[in-house]
């Protein structure tokens, strides 16, 4: 993965959609918004580091009456992002749903080179430091693996969940980012300025499938 292009991609965007936090939380996701079929990459939500094809195009669908994104891999990474600004103080709790159909056979974020996961939820804030959320196929529920000290870019990855249990079911993560940031950075987060939602399965060179329903930012 080269990081350095995605560090690149993620300081040149400058628009900002969404609000810096409200008494009633901050709503990501706009599925409901597309039609069933590929995503519109052109607008909110677009691929990072940089445009690129990608084998199977992010797909709006509906599973049963949920309004979802659909992200399938074959040997690479998918990333899809969109711009915030979102005050960690007063919406901590970032909450999600999704559903993992496919792991990456022998994922491992504790290894450099299986490091592959079905979902992962990217949280970036201002000062080049990020927290990704991921469904590791190998790693334990805990397990952390943290970037090298001379990247300029931090980054965290946290395994909140592990295996194929609940495999093809709807499962719900709810995180207080600024508690996470505090206990890995031992500094006081600053604004989140891009939410990514990406599945990876090019170190492993397998295949993933994944669905995000609602994504969220609560102040309890």
């Amino acid at each position: 993965m080269d990081r350095a292009r995605v560090v690149v991609a993620l300081l040149a965007v400058a628009v900002i959609v969404g609000g810096a936090g409200a008494a009633g939380g901050v709503r990501v996701d706009n599925w409901e918004t597309y039609p069933a079929g590929p995503l519109d990459l052109k607008t909110t939500w677009k691929p990072y580091p940089s445009e690129q094809a990608f084998k199977h195009a992010p797909t709006v669908v509906r599973d049963g009456d949920r309004p979802a994104l659909r992200l399938q891999t074959d040997d690479e990474p998918m990333r899809i992002g969109r711009t915030v600004k979102i005050d960690p103080r007063e919406t901590p709790w970032l909450t999600w749903d999704w559903k993992v159909v496919v792991l990456p056979a022998g994922g491992d974020l504790r290894n450099e080179r299986r490091n592959d996961q079905a979902g992962r939820v990217m949280v970036m804030f201002d000062g080049m430091k990020g927290l990704l959320y991921v469904w590791d196929t190998t790693a334990p529920v805990g397990a952390e693996s943290r970037s090298e000290g001379f990247e300029m870019f931090k980054r965290a990855l946290i395994a909140v969940r592990s295996g194929p249990q609940q495999l093809g079911q709807w499962d719900r993560q709810r995180r207080n980012v600024r508690a996470d940031y505090q206990r890995i950075f031992k500094d006081e987060p600053r604004t989140i300025k891009w939410i990514g939602l990406e599945s990876h399965s090019n170190d492993t060179h397998t295949r993933t499938e994944v669905l995000f329903g609602a994504v969220r930012f609560e102040p309890r």
